[in-house]
């Protein structure tokens, strides 16, 4: 689905204004519902990125049947000295998994997010900050910009090397 340079859906909800707004997901068929419009039909993502014409980027939904895409957005913040992926280092250590080698993107502040499959009995949901600072979770409900997206930070894009690779399972 598409997204603005803000990294925020590009079609604006077409609930907008409505006195009570219904907690429609897509299901009244009009676009604007964010990750909920996402899809993988051709001519429908064709229709999305027409009707957002300034879009400079799209999402990638999370959680959804059949892959189950889980993101693990690892943050860099230098200026409180946030190292994300030694904190996931760390937490493979004490908990005795293995960081699998994976789909990996590079975001414009210097952060990645590596691309799992979740597990088919269970969801897994969003968090922030929960397994440790600068480590967020990317689950149902939950999208990741995709590679090629130019925010107004810049660009995103795969890391050397995992081009060729498909997500691997998320480490129980």
């Amino acid at each position: 689905f598409p997204l603005s340079a803000t990294k925020l859906p590009a079609l604006r909800s077409p609930h907008r204004g409505e006195r009570s707004p219904a907690h429609c997901r897509g299901e009244c068929g009009l676009p604007g519902h964010g990750v909920h419009d996402a899809t993988t039909d051709p001519a429908a993502v064709r229709a999305l990125f027409a009707a957002a014409p300034r879009a400079t980027g799209y999402g990638i939904a999370c959680g959804r049947v059949p892959h189950r895409l889980i993101g693990i957005d690892l943050d860099v913040d230098p200026a409180y000295g946030s190292d994300a992926a030694g904190a996931l280092r760390q937490l493979a250590l004490q908990h005795l998994f293995t960081i699998p080698a994976t789909v990996t993107v590079l975001t414009p502040s210097g952060g990645r997010h590596l691309w799992l499959t979740g597990p088919a009995d269970a969801t897994v949901p969003n968090s922030a900050g929960r397994l440790a600072p600068g480590i967020d979770i990317r689950g149902s409900g939950g999208y990741l910009v995709g590679p090629g997206s130019v925010t107004a930070h810049g660009r995103y894009r795969l890391a050397p090397g995992t081009a060729h690779l498909t997500p691997a399972p998320c480490p129980r």
